[in-house]
C-alpha cells in the first residue's frame, strides 16, 4: 500500500532536486525523495554502511576528477588539522 504525502520545497532545493533527475539520477521526484528517506532511516537506525555513506563522495571525486591520490592526500590533511586544533585547545 502507498501513501500519498505532499510536500513543499524551497525553490533552490527543488531546482537542485530537478537538475539531479535530469542528469539521470534519479527517474522522478518521487523516486529522489524516497531515496532521501530511506538513506535516512537506515542512518537512523544505525544500519546505514560504508556503500551508502561513501556514494555521495565518489560522485564528487568522479566529477572533479580526482584520483585515490588526491582524495587520501585530503583525508591527511584534514586529520593532521584536526589534530593541530585539538592540541591548541
Amino acid at each position: 500500500m502507498q501513501v500519498t504525502t505532499t510536500i513543499s520545497f524551497p525553490k533552490n532545493m527543488a531546482q537542485e532536486m530537478e537538475k539531479q533527475i535530469e542528469q539521470g539520477k534519479f527517474t522522478s521526484r518521487s523516486e529522489f525523495i524516497r531515496s532521501a528517506v530511506r538513506t535516512y532511516l537506515l542512518f537512523q537506525k544505525g544500519d546505514v554502511s560504508w556503500e551508502v555513506l561513501a556514494a555521495p563522495f565518489r560522485s564528487f571525486a568522479k566529477q572533479k576528477k580526482l584520483n585515490e591520490n588526491d582524495i587520501l592526500c585530503a583525508v591527511e590533511r584534514g586529520r593532521r588539522s584536526e589534530k593541530n586544533s585539538k592540541s591548541s585547545k
